[in-house]
């Protein structure tokens, strides 16, 4: 019995063997990135803040732009829209907001707190946004004011409200606006 196991353990296989061994071939595991940046669009050069307006008055309004750029091997579709930080209710209300693409269609047209807009990224490809804020509101409620928010950038595989897992990317650009004294 001994003899036997032992010439079964040296030969490996048997009749008896309850497994099959199979090759397969033309696997391929491939590592990819997911990322983007906001630029400024004069150098490339990566930003964090954007909008510092200090002293808005009514009929007033700053206009910057951004670049976003793919800087990932993926295609990927993206978010954007306004998170409140801090600052006064009213005032951050009464801001309008317009993002435009350099070549001239706008994505998004209102009250800054609303923003909210999906844009697909394509390979290699560049986006070059026009962002402007303005006060139109006149009340003298909002004199001496200040709203902090940021823009918020998201991307997502289906549906913008999905939580992110997975392969993702955030990115956001910081903002502070306070109001002048009329």
């Amino acid at each position: 019995m001994i003899l036997i196991g032992y010439f079964l353990t040296v030969t490996e296989t048997t009749s008896a063997d309850i497994f099959a061994e199979r090759t397969v071939s033309q696997n391929r595991f491939q590592a990819t990135t997911l990322s983007f940046s906001n630029r400024q669009t004069t150098n490339n050069i990566q930003i964090f803040n954007f909008f510092n307006v200090s002293g808005m008055l009514p009929g007033g309004f700053d206009i910057k732009p951004v670049r976003i750029i793919n800087d990932g091997k993926l295609d990927f579709k993206y978010h954007i829209k306004t998170v409140k930080k801090a600052g006064d209710d009213d005032f951050c209300r009464s801001l309008i907001a317009e993002v435009t693409l350099k070549e001239g269609k706008t994505l998004f047209k209102g009250p800054l707190l609303d923003l909210s807009t999906d844009v697909t990224f394509s390979d290699n490809a560049r986006n070059d946004w026009i962002i402007t804020v303005s006060l139109d509101d006149n009340s003298v409620n909002l004199k001496n004011k200040n709203c902090e928010f940021d823009f918020l950038f998201n991307t997502f595989r289906n549906q913008s409200d999905e939580n992110p897992v997975g392969l993702h990317a955030q990115r956001t650009l910081s903002n502070n606006i306070t109001s002048g004294n009329w």
